[in-house]
């Protein structure tokens, strides 16, 4: 006499699988997306930071005033000098254009520039962001340049 021996796995049992492989996945997808968003939140400030150090050194080097200037739209540019008619371009000295669209500039507090002499600067903030997050860049009137998450510098 032979018995049949049934090999594999239930339908039950591959439901089961599937439907717990899609919940993982769904979660992963969420941490992915807000990493994204943390990766260009983070680009944006060093990329800011970094434009704002060139712009201080450029009048001190001059020594000349540089109020800085900005352009909205669907993307942001950040300039210091005279403001271009034709709008910001990629690669132009003194402008900064937005490296992503999904992040803009909230407000700019104060009047922020620099001085030639003695690399002083015009006390300011910008505040930029993607969805919930929000950064804060400080022009400090001695022309320090910092940093920082908006909820933890109240």
């Amino acid at each position: 006499m032979k018995t049949t021996r049934a090999e594999g796995f239930t339908l039950m049992e591959l439901l089961l699988v599937l439907t717990i492989a899609g919940l993982l996945s769904l979660a992963s997808l969420q941490g992915w997306q807000s990493w994204q968003q943390r990766q260009r939140m983070q680009e944006t400030a060093r990329q800011l930071q970094r434009f704002l150090h060139g712009v201080r050194a450029w009048a001190n080097w001059h020594n000349r005033e540089q109020p800085l200037w900005l352009l909205t739209g669907e993307r942001w540019c950040l300039g210091s000098g005279a403001i271009p008619a034709a709008g910001c371009g990629s690669g132009r000295r003194l402008q900064l254009l937005a490296p992503h669209p999904q992040v803009h500039i909230i407000a700019i507090d104060g009047e922020p520039g620099f001085y030639g002499k003695r690399n002083v600067a015009k006390a300011g903030h910008i505040i930029f962001g993607e969805g919930t997050l929000r950064w804060r860049v400080i022009i400090s009137s001695r022309g320090r340049i910092r940093l920082c998450q908006v909820a933890p510098c109240l």
